[in-house]
């Protein structure tokens, strides 16, 4: 087979393939939606011509011709779209969310390109040789985290090609509606150079590609390609409000298998399309008769946060939180140096907002990015390092800053391990610093962890100051580090200066610490020799220590007697030790700097009640008053929760 029989056999079965899953969708065969690639399909075939092994490819909602070109098969993909368990990711993605290989989609506009970028940055600091190509439509083009990612890609000169495959209309809206300025010339803002074409043949988006591919594995950075084309079907399965005289006319001029087809004799061709009919037919009929997934293989979450013994130390001497945490991030970047950390402002001699990256740079200058003030840029960045074998860790300078970020933690980083069937693993770490009694007003004394407490495949872990032997705020981090899970790691920003107490400091309050083994992060708090306790109080983060002070009011002023529970772990949320103190107490007090409404509180009590029914006796809820936070240090105070609103709490509990 020549390369004109072989370039029209990939053309033609995308075409077989898409004109197959529109005519079956009526008959119920297939889940969801589907966005299908008619009259676009030389794009896929002449770009991705020119892949080798290792190279990535990341697609969009509209990526079947993308997965074709690539060398994917029509059976898994048919099977995906079926919701079999023979398909591209056991039917847990379908028609737009697919991962084989080096191949990755997801639905999700714009959201895509930063992670692609990240994935093309882990290559280089590999020295793989491999290169990445970004799918992305013109619609795309209104999402601002892909300007953060061209950025970044330019200022690193990162091995990727960005192809926009402009079809002049997004789902119903026409691109002239909703564009303003010159596509070509927003690659040129960022000093990347890019080529426009407006051609529907095969060869000539072949030859360009090829240049352009060469430019990029040369090292001479990101290349971006601009290619007019047109879609010969609707949106989706019939959202389509052109014309059909209009789409009559679109194919009639600009049809790639019309325009390739009179370089092969009639014989050839005929004997092609016979050929991928059959194929098509076949893969169809298999996938039609493969197994549905079996229901308890797909709906176990897959989270994995337990101890990693090489990157623990016996022997901690630091004094502060702060010092712990930052002792922990010089540990793993030792240990492992794809270990890479990422943020604003994070090099020496500043080392970060809160100074808990000082001293990195200088020592490993080669795994510390200082990145652009782009949240959500870097974030989809250390997706697609993750993604690619490294670990990033994410400095986020202030938590509230996540809200820039919500789209890649729970649209992408979040979802990819379990839609993906598994295949892959993102090991990526985000630290937060929250809280506030710093005087620094509304927009930068949030605690937003709730906001992300319920996302599936998100754990969130919150250091406290308490160390009993390895465990302590270092040691929960390099075990954040080395899950291969993503983890918000959530540090109250008082917290940094805060003294680390142990068993023995915490003896000069006649107060007794300690932990379970089988509870690894789970420290609870009484005082000596006191009688049996008559309040269980649930707390995390800066919180224990408003809550320590608590209890020793409680104690000495009005001979109530508490227990305290400080978890290290909120999401996924286990209760155990709450729950065997609180079948004691039969009283449950929680306290979070969070704000009250829908708070980590409720779940913790609703969890609670639900295991003890009628045996719990009563419940209180301490938190932040449903406000923005105040610069004011008079409003800021009556806005956050003290140790009197813990003390009065609990006195109404006990009444």
């Amino acid at each position: 087979m020549n390369i004109n029989e072989r370039l029209y056999q990939n053309l033609f079965a995308i075409r077989r393939f898409e004109e197959t899953v529109l005519a079956q969708f009526p008959t119920g065969v297939f889940f969801g939606t589907t966005h299908t690639y008619l009259g676009q399909e030389a794009n896929a075939v002449g770009v991705l011509e020119h892949l080798v092994p290792g190279d990535f490819v990341f697609s969009n909602h509209r990526c079947h011709g993308h997965f074709l070109a690539y060398g994917g098969e029509p059976r898994a993909l048919f099977a995906e779209m079926m919701g079999k368990s023979t398909g591209v990711c056991a039917g847990r993605g379908g028609s737009q969310h697919l991962q084989w290989r080096d191949f990755y989609s997801n639905g999700v506009q714009g959201g895509i390109v930063p992670i692609a970028t990240g994935m093309a940055l882990a290559e280089q600091r590999k020295k793989s040789g491999a290169i990445g190509i970004c799918f992305i439509g013109d619609g795309t083009l209104g999402q601002g985290v892909i300007y953060e990612a061209f950025n970044m890609a330019a200022l690193w000169q990162l091995p990727i090609l960005f192809v926009v495959e402009h079809n002049d209309i997004a789902q119903t809206t026409p691109s002239e509606s909703v564009f303003s300025g010159d596509l070509v010339t927003r690659f040129k803002g960022f000093g990347i150079s890019a080529l426009e074409m407006d051609t529907s043949d095969v060869l000539e988006i072949k030859e360009a590609a090829a240049d352009l591919i060469s430019k990029v594995r040369s090292g001479r950075g990101p290349q971006g390609l601009v290619l007019h084309t047109h879609r010969f079907g609707p949106h989706s399965k019939g959202d389509d409000t052109r014309s059909s005289a209009a789409v009559a006319a679109l194919k009639s001029r600009r049809d790639p298998l019309k325009i390739h087809a009179p370089r092969l004799n009639p014989e050839s061709r005929q004997a092609i399309e016979a050929e991928v009919i059959a194929q098509i037919q076949a893969a169809l009929e298999q996938a039609t008769n493969d197994p549905l997934p079996v229901v308890d293989d797909h709906i176990t979450p897959s989270t994995d946060l337990s101890p990693v013994s090489n990157l623990q130390s016996s022997a901690r001497s630091e004094t502060t939180v702060l010092k712990s945490l930052n002792s922990a991030l010089h540990q793993a970047m030792k240990v492992n140096e794809n270990v890479i950390i990422l943020g604003e402002d994070i090099l020496d001699p500043y080392g970060g907002a809160f100074k808990i990256t000082q001293g990195l740079s200088t020592k490993y200058p080669d795994q510390v990015i200082s990145t652009p003030i782009s949240e959500a840029g870097f974030v989809g960045l250390a997706a697609g390092m993750a993604l690619r074998g490294l670990r990033p860790i994410v400095e986020i300078m202030f938590g509230d800053f996540v809200t820039l970020a919500a789209d890649q933690i729970t649209n992408h980083i979040a979802k990819f391990r379990w839609m993906y069937n598994d295949q892959v693993r993102v090991p990526v770490v985000i630290r937060l610093p929250m809280g506030g009694r710093r005087g620094y007003g509304p927009t930068h004394s949030q605690t937003l962890e709730k906001m992300m407490l319920g996302i599936p495949g998100l754990n969130i872990l919150a250091p406290c100051a308490y160390r009993i032997g390895d465990e302590d705020a270092a040691t929960l981090l390099l075990r954040a580090i080395a899950a291969d899970d993503p983890v918000l790691f959530v540090e109250n920003k008082l917290l940094y200066l805060a003294k680390i107490q142990t068993p023995s400091t915490l003896d000069d309050f006649d107060l007794t610490l300690i932990s379970k083994p089988s509870e690894p992060g789970v420290y609870q708090l009484s005082l000596k020799g006191a009688p049996p306790a008559q309040l269980t109080i649930a707390t995390y983060g800066y919180m224990a220590e408003i809550v320590q002070q608590a209890l020793l009011q409680l104690a000495y002023e009005d001979e109530i007697f508490t227990e305290m529970i400080v978890l290290t772990q909120l999401a996924p949320l286990k209760l155990n030790s709450v729950l065997a103190s609180v079948s004691q107490t039969q009283r449950l007090l929680t306290v979070e700097e969070g704000t009250l409404s829908l708070g980590w509180g409720s779940e913790v009590v609703s969890q609670i009640s639900a295991d003890l029914g009628p045996q719990l006796f009563a419940t209180g809820r301490i938190a932040a008053v449903d406000l923005p936070v105040p610069v004011s240090g008079v409003l800021e105070a009556a806005v956050l929760p003290a140790v009197a609103d813990v003390v009065a709490a609990a006195q109404k509990l006990l009444q």
